[in-house]
C-alpha cells in the first residue's frame, strides 16, 4: 500500500499540472528532512550549553563559536547610543543597572539556521556555479542578522525582562526562517527560473 501511495505522489510530482507547486513542495520536504536529520544527529537543547553530533562532545568548539558572536554583538551594539556602560564578560552581555542579562550559547549562533540554508541549497535545484556565490551571500545574510538580532533583544529587554520570551521565542525567531524562505524564493525566482529560461532560448535559437 505504501508502495503504491509514493507510485501516485511520484507521478503527481512529474505531471505538468503540479509543476506550478513542484519547487515549494521540494522545499518543504527538504526543510522537513533536515529538521529530522538535525535531531537524529544533533544531541542538544537550544537552551543548553552542553551539545554532541553523533555522540561526540562539541561543546568546547561551540563555545568558542559562543565567544566570538559575543564579541561581534558587543562591538556592534557599541555603535548605538544608550551602550556606553554595555559590558560583556565571557559570553555574557548585560547592562550593569539593567534587569537582564543575555548569555550567549551555541543556540544563538545561527548555526542550526546556517545548517538549514546551507542543506536547502545544496539539495535544491539550480545551477552549481552560481550556488557557489549565492550559498556564502546567503549565510553571511543569516549571520549578520544573527548578530542584529541578539542586539535588539539586548537593548529592547534591557529594563523590560519579560518582553524576552516574545522577542527571542517568537518574533525574531520568526523572522529569521522567513529570511531563509526569501533567500530561497530569489534563488527559485530570480536566478533558478532565468537560468532555465536562459538554456531554453539558447535550445531554441540553435534549432
Amino acid at each position: 500500500m505504501m508502495k503504491k501511495d509514493i507510485n501516485i505522489f511520484l507521478s503527481l510530482f512529474k505531471s505538468h499540472k503540479f509543476e506550478p507547486y513542484k519547487g515549494v513542495t521540494y522545499f518543504v520536504v527538504v526543510l522537513l528532512a533536515t529538521h529530522f536529520l538535525w535531531k537524529w544527529v544533533v544531541d542538544a537543547d537550544l537552551h543548553a550549553h552542553d551539545i554532541a553530533i553523533f555522540g561526540v562532545d562539541c561543546t568546547p568548539f561551540f563555545y568558542k563559536i559562543s565567544q566570538f558572536t559575543a564579541m561581534l554583538v558587543y562591538r556592534y551594539s557599541c555603535l548605538f547610543p544608550g551602550s556606553e556602560t554595555l559590558c560583556l564578560d565571557d559570553t555574557r552581555l548585560f547592562f550593569p543597572d539593567g534587569k537582564i542579562s543575555l548569555s550567549v550559547i551555541w543556540g544563538c549562533t545561527s548555526v542550526k539556521q546556517l545548517y538549514i540554508f546551507l542543506t536547502i541549497m545544496l539539495f535544491y535545484f539550480g545551477p552549481w556555479k552560481k550556488k557557489l556565490w549565492y550559498i556564502p551571500l546567503g549565510c553571511l545574510i543569516l549571520w549578520v542578522y544573527n548578530i542584529v538580532r541578539i542586539s535588539a533583544i539586548l537593548f529592547l529587554t534591557n529594563q523590560h525582562p519579560e518582553r524576552f520570551d516574545a522577542l527571542h521565542e517568537g518574533w525574531f525567531r520568526y523572522i529569521y526562517y522567513g529570511i531563509i524562505f526569501l533567500l530561497w524564493v530569489v534563488w527559485e525566482e530570480r536566478i533558478r527560473k532565468k537560468d532555465l529560461e536562459r538554456k531554453q532560448n539558447s535550445n531554441e535559437n540553435k534549432e
